[in-house]
């Protein structure tokens, strides 16, 4: 792809400058990168044209530029073909995710907004342009988090939820799960799992049918190499239980805190001073999912012990907050009782993907392997 000839196309711009590249897609599978774009001067006759009456001069966007390479780099070795097809549904479920569903937060949720997109059946390439984040404010990158940092990417994610929930009344997403399942076997890509489409997950058809990127059915080689345990000959069940939960929601699916820009006033600003990027793998689940997730990308063991039960009940707090005057009281209730019952078993499910993936990963600490026990312990 000629990327600079299809944004001054695509965005009717006159010049477009790479300003540089900000990082590497996972595996060597594109880049991500801020361009200048300067647009032409606008005639007399698009003077009424809404997305131009405004228009600046200039402004930067983000162009995230998927290329499959010829021989993937994974850091950890998990080269295969399902690893490869699940990187692609990824990037196809990210642009649905930001052209069908991310409006709906307009207003509500800060996310970069999608300008324009362009893909390339022959060589699989992607190219997603969106509104660069710093250009809004929200220039600041964390690690570590303070405690007003972490309660309002916990809000943010409240938000979220509750703008997505929804009630059950066919065990939908343990159908979809089984659904999904399959064997890490000798399937055509035609007939891989990964590229077949849902018509029944309506509301949220083109997103993953189960979110987050260590669902059990996208992860098979992974559970292969497990050593043999209590947990990887319950991580069968512990999915059914995560997924026949009779509430559900849009899971962002890889909520680290590496995916949240902060705004320098976010102290003061609470959950509007963040934003979130990066929906490669949203998609139906339990809000707690994501929320266990923040937590063990941004607190070490013994942080997680001092202000664990603290942020499970800002959490919910929030959750509630939201849903009230949408949702009968009883309601809320109900998916409060029933997500804080799952939430070991969502660390558990987690804790089952990385002893897989990378035995020795610095999250399986004391504190997840506590919350696995209690998950094993409740299944009897």
């Amino acid at each position: 792809m000629n990327i600079e000839q299809l944004l001054c196309e695509t965005l009717s711009c006159e010049k477009v400058i790479k300003l540089g590249k900000l990082q590497t897609l996972w595996s060597g599978y594109g880049e991500i990168a801020r361009f200048m774009v300067h647009y032409l001067p606008k005639r007399p006759q698009e003077n009424a044209r809404d997305d131009l009456i405004n228009r600046p001069a200039s402004q930067t966007v983000i162009v995230k530029h998927i290329a499959p390479p010829t021989q993937s780099c994974h850091p950890h070795q998990w080269d295969t073909e399902v690893s490869h097809q699940r990187k692609m549904r990824s990037y196809q479920v990210e642009l649905n995710w930001y052209r069908d569903f991310a409006p709906r937060c307009q207003g509500v949720l800060n996310l970069p907004q999608l300008l324009a997109a362009e893909q390339d059946t022959v060589t699989q390439e992607m190219l997603l342009v969106m509104s660069d984040l710093d250009a809004q404010g929200f220039d600041q990158r964390r690690i570590n988090l303070t405690q007003a940092e972490l309660y309002a990417c916990i809000e943010w994610l409240a938000r979220f939820h509750a703008m997505f929930a929804y009630e059950c009344a066919d065990e939908l997403g343990y159908q979809l799960a089984n659904e999904f399942a399959y064997e890490a076997s000798e399937a055509s890509p035609k007939d891989h799992p990964l590229e077949k489409e849902f018509p029944n997950a309506a509301p949220y058809a083109g997103l993953w049918p189960i979110g987050t990127y260590w669902h059990l059915a996208t992860r098979p080689d992974e559970l292969e190499v497990m050593t043999d345990s209590p947990l990887k000959r319950a991580s069968e069940v512990i999915d059914a239980r995560l997924n026949q939960a009779r509430f559900q929601t849009l899971v962002h699916g890889d909520a680290k805190v590496a995916n949240f820009c902060f705004h320098k006033e976010v102290e003061s600003l609470g959950v509007n001073g963040m934003a979130a990027l990066d929906f490669q793998y949203v998609g139906a689940g339990i809000g707690v999912k994501d929320f266990i997730y923040l937590l063990g990308s941004c607190l070490d063991e013994a942080q997680l012990v001092t202000i664990y039960d603290a942020a499970c009940s800002h959490y919910f707090k929030s959750l509630k907050q939201q849903l009230s005057g949408r949702w009968a009281a009883e309601q809320i209730e109900a998916l409060v009782a029933e997500w804080s019952d799952l939430l070991p078993f969502a660390w558990a499910d987690f804790e089952r993907f990385l002893a897989g993936w990378q035995p020795e990963h610095h999250k399986r600490n004391g504190f997840s392997q506590d919350m696995t026990q209690r998950a094993l312990k409740a299944l009897g």
